[in-house]
């Protein structure tokens, strides 16, 4: 069965609200969670190397807004605004 982009990004801000991450929470939840990651797409998606997105395989892009300090399902236009805001404040 496929994860849809919510159940990743519910299953990572799950496992980060944990007061401390551990093995139980990385095996149970984010590793699954993980295999729906797409890297090549990941990496590509990321050319700056900030590491605040996620793609899956179907496509899906979740997002890290660092102003709530969640993972999110974003749309390309929300992560195009988010790469203007990081630029307009650089």
């Amino acid at each position: 069965m496929t994860a849809t982009g919510q159940a990743v990004a519910e299953t990572l801000n799950r496992a980060f609200d944990e007061p401390s991450m551990t093995m139980a929470t990385l095996l149970a939840d984010v590793i699954p969670a993980l295999a729906e990651f797409d890297q090549d797409a990941t990496t590509a998606a990321d050319p700056e190397g900030y590491r605040d997105r996620i793609v899956l395989h179907d496509g899906s892009i979740i997002l890290y807004d660092s102003r709530t300090e969640r993972w999110a399902v974003s749309s390309t236009e929300e992560v195009a605004a988010s790469d203007e805001r990081r630029t307009a404040s650089a």
